[in-house]
């Protein structure tokens, strides 16, 4: 890759480099394969509360002290945990690179929590899972990334975090915080210097058992999709909820082509979506059209509410436009993209944030070359409708497609089955 220096360092750890001069800070990225697409039911919610329990304590650095460190940097650290990894990152000037070199090789240190530690930071999470209210699209999500060991939620359940013991709390960590199972990224404004410090400190690491980094389990009917893979629930009140999700299997699709027929679906009000149901479907808000990342596994996604009433003459509406989307594209469709992208690609160096989450998460995917913009620009430049055309005739086609409704069953009344079945046979 031209912009970024890819380093795998002999115990597995992967440390990206993505050089920006122009900008004043730099941001370190740590991404961790973890989350709940690799726990089982009796240990779900692990990954998440161990992502807690480092602010707590990293590697011996209590949360008093931690937050002394950032307070000098005038930043913060950020922690998360996503269904297909554990990520954290702190932005600061340059002059603090030495401080947050040695904050981030503290996540490898094996320094166990105490019962205390775990005992209160339990019930912070716990706190959390009370306050969680049911949500459509999440219980969207939990489906798509469904494997054949289940599926769980980010944080457990109360019973299930109760239930974890400092002994499974210590051999997740290790297994989560070695490096064969990391990857860091290191974007903006530093030297050759720091990025050769960097290199050396984290070589020094050792892995802490002989297994193999955490691989991602394939989503159950992942482009094998059939009428049982819709949904549809009831939801008094309110505006009805579409969303309509294409597998993509990139073997066939290469990515970039997904992300032009998402903007062309329904990626801005200038959308050929938009345009058709705006007005007379009386939208809430905008279309959403984007492309959903799960580790290795990606899906197009269009999504947005609608008047009750109106929910099957849009659903009819959408699927016309998919229909034909798949039979020709417009040239100027795709030129008015292509503008788009070249100025979103050349805004993006702009943003450390953005540099280290494009890095990071293109690791998560198995492809660090994901991060490369500029083949992107050259494959964008080069694209023609007729690939687009054949890219759409791909992706949008029924064993790729899952349709999940949320409806008022006192107005959108009756069996919805014969409708999605009349709009998989459009396709």
């Amino acid at each position: 890759m031209s912009a970024i220096r890819e380093h795998i360092l002999p115990n597995g750890m992967t440390i990206l480099c993505w050089h920006q001069p122009h900008l004043h800070g730099l941001e370190f990225g740590l991404y961790l394969k973890g989350g709940p697409l690799y726990e089982t039911e009796d240990v779900q919610g692990v990954c998440h509360l161990i992502e807690h329990l480092c602010f707590r304590n990293l590697g011996g650095l209590h949360h008093d002290a931690l937050q002394q460190s950032l307070n000098r940097f005038g930043s913060e650290l950020r922690g998360a945990t996503y269904p297909e990894a554990i990520v954290f990152r702190l932005m600061a000037l340059p002059r603090f690179f030495d401080g947050m070199l040695e904050i981030f090789t503290r996540f490898f240190a094996d320094t166990p929590w105490t019962p205390a530690e775990i005992g209160k930071e339990k019930q912070v999470v716990l706190r959390q899972i009370e306050q969680e209210e049911a949500d459509f699209e999440e219980a969207v999500d939990q489906a798509w990334r469904q494997t054949l060991n289940g599926v769980f939620p980010v944080m457990g359940t109360a019973q299930s975090l109760e239930a974890l013991d400092e002994d499974t709390i210590h051999n997740w960590r290790r297994l989560i915080f070695q490096p064969c199972n990391a990857c860091l990224v290191i974007a903006g404004n530093f030297s050759n210097g720091m990025e050769a410090a960097a290199v050396e400190a984290f070589s020094e690491l050792h892995n802490y058992t002989n297994e193999a980094p955490f691989e991602q389990p394939l989503p159950l009917g992942f482009c094998m999709r059939d009428e049982s893979s819709d949904t549809v629930s009831d939801e008094e009140d309110g505006q009805a909820e579409v969303h309509i999700a294409f597998d993509i299997d990139e073997e066939s699709v290469y990515p970039l082509l997904a992300e032009v027929l998402s903007a062309i679906t329904g990626g801005n009000c200038d959308s050929l979506l938009f345009q058709a149901l705006r007005e007379d479907e009386a939208l809430v808000a905008e279309i959403e059209s984007y492309i959903q990342e799960m580790g290795a596994f990606h899906r197009l996604v269009i999504r947005y509410s609608v008047r009750q009433e109106r929910l099957v003459e849009s659903l009819c509406k959408v699927f016309m436009y998919l229909h034909r989307l798949r039979m020709y594209v417009r040239p100027i469709r795709l030129n008015a993209v292509r503008t788009q992208f070249t100025a979103n690609n050349a805004l993006l160096t702009d943003s450390v944030s953005e540099l280290c989450e494009l890095a990071g998460w293109a690791w998560v995917a198995g492809d660090a070359s994901r991060a490369d913009l500029d083949a992107k620009a050259r494959v964008f430049s080069d694209l023609t409708a007729e690939e687009l055309l054949d890219a759409a005739q791909t992706i949008f086609r029924p064993e790729n497609l899952c349709i999940s409704i949320q409806r008022d069953p006192n107005i959108v009344m009756g069996d919805l089955a014969p409708l999605l079945r009349e709009l998989r046979q459009m396709l």
